[in-house]
């Protein structure tokens, strides 16, 4: 059995997890400490990410800001928090802080922020030593790297990037892009060494796709089936450049590199790619059951 050594967590670290339990508790999927990064430049963390599933055509986005020290900034966490929640486009927004001045809740509620206090704080009382924290789940991606398949990177960088993709990639290439992971984690799986640490982040990655393909399906699953199909197979073939946009991509891409390969010939590699087995099971009723074991 694996020896689990889990790390000593700071004030804010253990607030964290308490609240993430919290939010898990009713009904959320949660994910903790995700990087907000533009063309490679980070910006900002977001403490907590929640996902909600409010009806079949409805999604809740959310994000929140956890501060546990004695001086917290209450307005100025707020500012903040309201103009992240704008900037990404998110439904709602949170900020957990240790003020207690009801000056501070009026604030929040006229700008439609929810506040979670110090008297609700301190009512927190969740047991952590039954579950694996962010910082041991990064101690333990870190000791593991990709090598020549994806330069080299730790898995700790790939699954922060994958954390990321959440906050803007809730889309076609969102999901793409991490099943490419997903086959580079099921071969690691098979490596004794790295079976533990390749399960888990499997695990994780498989929940990331999940949720991106649920967010896709709110606004599809109004169509007919055959309607819903054509929509999974085009995404899932081409992305969200859609079949005209990759005609353009792989034109221009041919003018550069003077390929030796015909446009054609590149496309139809595309075209003919099976996706079947993924779209005849995502549109169906199974996809939300397995979504929700996952979070």
């Amino acid at each position: 059995m694996e020896k689990k050594i889990q790390p000593e967590l700071f004030k804010g670290e253990l607030m964290e997890e308490k609240l993430r339990i919290y939010f898990l508790n009713n009904g959320y999927y949660v994910s903790r400490g995700i990087k907000y990064n533009f063309k490679g430049n980070d910006i900002t963390d977001i403490d907590l990410f929640l996902y909600g599933r409010i009806s079949t055509l409805s999604r809740e986005l959310t994000n929140v800001d956890i501060k546990n020290k004695k001086s917290p900034k209450a307005f100025e966490r707020i500012l903040w928090t309201k103009g992240v929640q704008q900037l990404l486009g998110f439904d709602s927004c949170v900020v957990a802080t240790m003020d207690r001045k009801e000056v501070i809740r009026e604030f929040a509620n006229k700008h439609n922020i929810t506040i979670l206090d110090g008297n609700f704080l301190h009512k927190l009382t969740y047991e952590l030593s039954d579950r694996i924290s962010e910082e041991e789940i990064l101690k333990i991606f870190s000791e593991h790297y990709s090598y020549k398949t994806f330069g080299k990177q730790s898995w700790k960088d790939l699954y922060e990037q994958s954390k990321s993709r959440l906050l803007d990639e809730l889309d076609f290439s969102g999901y793409n892009t991490n099943l490419i992971f997903l086959k580079y984690l099921i071969y690691k799986i098979l490596d004794p060494q790295k079976q533990i640490a390749g399960l888990r982040m499997l695990y994780i990655f498989l929940s990331h796709n999940l949720l991106t393909l649920d967010y896709i399906m709110k606004d599809i699953s109004f169509l007919q089936p055959d309607e819903r199909k054509l929509v999974l197979e085009n995404g899932l073939k081409y992305g969200n450049f859609g079949k005209e946009g990759v005609q353009r991509t792989i034109e221009m891409a041919v003018k550069i590199a003077g390929s030796n390969k015909t446009v054609s010939q590149i496309k139809s590699i595309i075209d003919n790619s099976d996706v079947d087995i993924l779209k005849e099971f995502f549109q169906g009723k199974m996809l939300l059951k397995i979504y929700l074991d996952f979070h």
